[in-house]
């Protein structure tokens, strides 16, 4: 099984520019939002990944994850063809996570509990 490597406009590229691409962490990392509410704390990240995480339905390779993760665990959230697709799902992450993370501290509060840290969002929402 052959690995094929892009760029991030989805051209590809020979092995060598992809270990340039792969080793420019700084490079690839679109947009990242550390979200704290109450004593929970989690990290939105959306990164170029070089490689196609999987073909989306119109044939286009997925080169661009959204990771949400805290202390305890990371959970890929989404995953993008294009850069402008990611910026927008990221933002959309962003937002809802930290609506829920203000709902489970809120409702922690009202049942004299302490929140979980950990934070397990839904997939597909």
């Amino acid at each position: 099984m052959s690995v094929d490597w892009y760029r991030s406009d989805g051209e590809r590229v020979t092995p060598d520019e992809a270990q340039r691409l792969l080793l420019d962490v700084r490079g690839r990392l679109l947009a990242q939002d550390v979200i704290r509410v109450g004593g929970v704390v989690v990290v939105v990240s959306t990164w170029f990944t070089v490689t196609d995480l999987g073909f989306a339905a119109n044939g286009r390779p997925l080169l661009w994850q959204t990771i949400v993760s805290d202390l305890a665990m990371h959970a890929d959230i989404g995953r993008y063809t294009t850069r402008e697709k990611a910026a927008r799902g990221h933002a959309e992450a962003v937002e809802m996570i930290t609506e829920r993370l203000r709902d489970l501290v809120a409702r922690a509060a009202l049942d004299g509990t302490r929140p979980s840290a950990v934070f397990h969002p839904e997939p597909g929402t």
